[in-house]
């Protein structure tokens, strides 16, 4: 789909009129102007969901809607998850995602992944963060292509690399973190967490940050150490945290319970 003018209040009160098809287009196009007040966006988004949820549950139709959602447009759509947009607007994308995986079917899945592996393709922070923000996202909501695309080939080795730069994105990490502990959820991604993430995940935690510092400040007196900040080559605390709860899964995984003891003879009931 061609990006258009944001459309007026006046056009889509016009809409009515319209087919579903030009309905969706409206409203496409406003999400891809982009600019608008969190709050429009979230009508848009709410707009857009429930022309979805009919096109699913639709016996009668003789084409979906689902088809004018080009790449652009499911680009456009995904992007709304992003970490970096306000929580209410993700809210409302989580659920206009669903609807449209729901409706698409097969076709929605295959978008999705040829979103997920063309960010991480590019190779830029900005791109991994959708990626993985795009990922934790919606895991839970279409488990099978997540898990499909997170355990493609090469992909959790690429993460090693990936956290141990030298100088650190924390909102990379914080992303990268948030998707493997939407992934650890599920057995078989827990596994392949376990053997590709374990050690850089360890070392994550187990940074010191005092000895970080300390290091820099001694190879280049002029660095500015402040907490947070990219210069300090170190993981945020919040990034430790979520390693570690990240961590706590996979050894809970491993776990084997006891067996019952067996009951004493006080416990009998004999009949």
């Amino acid at each position: 789909m061609d990006q258009k003018a944001t459309p007026s209040a006046a056009e889509l009160a016009q809409a009515s009129d319209h087919t579903l098809t030009e309905k969706t287009q409206l409203l496409l196009a406003r999400l891809m102007e982009g600019g608008q007040e969190d709050i429009d966006t979230c009508q848009t988004l709410d707009q857009l969901t429930k022309l979805l949820n009919d096109d699913a549950a639709s016996t009668t139709k003789t084409e979906s809607i689902c088809d004018v959602l080009d790449d652009a447009c499911v680009d456009t759509l995904l992007g709304y998850l992003d970490m970096r947009q306000a929580e209410s607007v993700r809210g409302h994308a989580i659920l206009t995602t669903a609807a449209y995986l729901k409706a698409a079917g097969d076709q929605g899945s295959r978008a999705l992944q040829n979103f997920f592996f063309e960010r991480v393709q590019r190779g830029k922070y900005d791109d991994y963060i959708v990626a993985f923000c795009v990922a934790a996202a919606v895991f839970a909501i279409a488990p099978v292509p997540t898990t499909e695309m997170f355990l493609s080939e090469g992909f959790l080795s690429s993460l090693d690399p990936l956290i141990r730069r030298k100088w650190k994105s924390c909102k990379v990490e914080t992303a990268c973190l948030e998707m493997l502990n939407a992934a650890s959820m599920h057995p078989e991604c827990r596994e392949a967490i376990r053997k590709y993430c374990t050690d850089w995940l360890e070392e994550v935690v187990d940074q010191n940050p005092e000895e970080l510092s300390g290091a820099i400040l001694a190879a280049d007196p002029d660095v500015q150490v402040t907490p947070g900040s990219i210069a300090m080559r170190r993981h945020s605390q919040a990034v430790q945290h979520l390693a570690a709860v990240i961590l706590a899964k996979l050894r809970v995984g491993t776990l084997k319970l006891p067996g019952s003891p067996p009951p004493t003879r006080e416990n009998l009931h004999w009949r």
